[in-house]
């Protein structure tokens, strides 16, 4: 699908796009993923990647609170079952 609308969209570069861009290339990257990856080295690989799973859930609660989005139940029960998965995982023993 990329390919395609590469192939047949024409290359704009415009200041929102710029911008975007910019974002993704140093926030995202360097502001994000190095206190990530220092946290990952901190409490373990198995243990603190864990914590990612619980991203579904803070999607939607962000969602919810920042754009006033609408969910139905099964959205809900869904996010709520892989933080119950997450909650399980990090009290396991090994």
């Amino acid at each position: 699908m990329t390919a395609a609308l590469a192939a047949t969209t024409p290359i704009t570069l415009t200041g929102e796009s710029l911008a975007g861009f910019a974002y993704v290339s140093v926030i995202s990257m360097f502001v994000g993923f190095i206190p990530w990856y220092a946290g990952l080295a901190r409490g373990g690989i198995a243990r603190a990647g864990q914590t990612q799973l619980t991203q579904p859930l803070l999607t939607l609660v962000w969602a919810w609170g920042l754009m006033g989005e609408r969910f139905g139940a099964s959205t809900v029960v869904a996010a709520l079952a892989v933080l119950v998965c997450v909650a399980i995982t990090q009290r396991a023993r090994t």
